[in-house]
């Protein structure tokens, strides 16, 4: 992927293009910064699409947001519409795994027009996920709170060794896996991944407030909603939600898979992909 610098009339924004395709997609996450082009959930969409991979705001080498505002959903919304505009399209696909579906979603409420087709992976429409019993981060979930709780606090204790918040994020990764015993191979497909701190403060605070289930009901955008059986940060009930919601929207759960079908099953994931961009949204 080819880095870019992208000037816009609301900042500077690094962006990473490429993928073989000729169709226009716009990826992002809210607090992820991308610290290379080399990054699986793009890498494999870029096989079908072409990939304006972008770091917003705080992250990588985009500019410095002015204040905490410049940091929310809605605004980050407006910081893309600006990269599309400048790059010169009347529209393009977006694509968001996590919170970067929150994005998507929140893009899809305020901008549907500019959007051609959106792809959404283990993702969900409000912020009920979080009382989920089968969700990790729910204080009543007894499988994993003792587990989490031990994982956040070497994450976030300010006197913890980098060594020590390393190897904690890498147990929380290992959380999101169905297939545990792989975890040092698909470790390394994330390494040119970091966390932004400032944007995950600003979404942990937004998120409280987050809910587009009645905004985004019956939109008629060609969508494709991917979610692992076992996700236990974004449980598969609430991409059965979004499939209810979004009307020619077309379901793949993934029988294998925790939070990252575009690591533990690859395969299945470029086909569920290559169904969708020849527009094939038969359920």
């Amino acid at each position: 992927m080819k880095k870019e610098i992208i000037k816009t009339n609301r900042g500077e924004f690094e962006i990473f293009v490429g993928g073989k395709g000729t169709i226009p997609i716009c990826i992002s996450h809210l607090y992820q910064e991308f610290l290379s082009g080399d990054e699986p959930f793009s890498n494999l969409i870029g096989q079908h699409y072409k990939v304006i991979l972008v770091n917003l705001k705080n992250a990588g080498h985009t500019c410095k947001a002015n204040s905490k505002k410049e940091l929310t959903m809605e605004e980050t919304v407006e910081d893309l519409e600006s990269i599309r505009e400048k790059l010169g399209y009347n529209t393009w696909a977006f694509a968001g795994h996590s919170t970067g579906g929150f994005l998507g979603l929140t893009y899809l409420n305020m901008y549907e027009e500019k959007l051609s087709e959106i792809i959404l992976c283990g993702t969900a429409a409000s912020n009920k996920i979080n009382h989920s019993k089968n969700n990790l981060f729910n204080v009543e979930n007894r499988k994993y709170r003792k587990d989490a709780a031990k994982i956040f606090f070497k994450m976030s204790f300010p006197l913890m060794s980098k060594k020590t918040k390393e190897e904690a994020n890498k147990n929380f990764f290992q959380l999101c896996l169905y297939n545990k015993e792989k975890i040092e191979e698909y470790y390394k497909e994330i390494e040119s991944i970091g966390i932004n701190k400032s944007r995950m403060r600003a979404y942990s605070s937004e998120f409280r407030q987050y809910d587009v289930s009645e905004q985004i009901k019956n939109k008629s955008i060609p969508a494709l909603i991917l979610c692992g059986k076992y996700d236990v940060q974004c449980p598969v009930e609430f991409s059965e939600e979004l499939h209810n919601l979004l009307p020619n929207s077309r379901l793949v759960i993934f029988e294998h898979s925790n939070h990252f079908p575009f690591i533990e099953e690859k395969e299945k994931f470029i086909i569920a992909l290559q169904k969708f961009s020849t527009k094939n949204y038969v359920s």
